[in-house]
């Protein structure tokens, strides 16, 4: 298993970074944007970027456990050196790049390319509970995994709230 360290970097209070494909659809976005502004894990917003900087947009799933929450990405076919996570600000951001193979004296013409190559960056708003010093990131099998876990008050104030019928 190899870890992936977590660097803090401040951008003076300034967001940067892309929005993920399908924004060019404002009105789309304004509802999501409405409809999940009290989740924990919030896309930021960026300003005007045009969608065709990014090549990839790699599948994420976030679950919330008792005691932290935990990011999985994946990113088949990069390798460790192609990844980067970063957080500022209370924004995990993650990026890297795809990189096309090119093979050496290949005869032939491509009839078919359906696999994605490119840059790609996708950020996720922290939830204050969460514990930015204690992060931790591990890459196998084109699987990252990102534990952020919970501050101890955090934990101590969730609670069941009993429903009435």
């Amino acid at each position: 298993m190899s870890n992936i360290s977590v660097s803090n970097q401040s951008t003076n209070g300034k967001n940067k970074g892309i929005v993920p494909l399908g924004s060019h659809f404002p009105y789309i976005d304004d509802f999501f944007d409405k409809f999940t502004s009290n989740w924990p894990f919030t896309r930021p917003t960026f300003g005007n970027m045009e969608s065709t900087e990014l090549s990839l947009n790699p599948k994420v799933d976030i679950v919330e456990e008792d005691k932290s929450y935990k990011l999985s990405a994946e990113l088949p076919g990069l390798d460790l050196d192609d990844i980067k996570l970063d957080l500022s600000d209370g924004v995990l951001t993650l990026s890297g790049e795809k990189k096309t193979e090119k093979e050496e004296n290949k005869e032939g013409n491509y009839h078919m390319m359906e696999r994605s190559y490119g840059y790609f960056k996708r950020s996720f708003s922290l939830p204050p509970s969460v514990e930015e010093d204690k992060i931790k990131a591990d890459f196998k099998k084109g699987v990252l995994r990102v534990v952020m876990p919970k501050s101890e008050k955090a934990q101590q104030n969730q609670r069941k709230i009993p429903i009435k019928d």
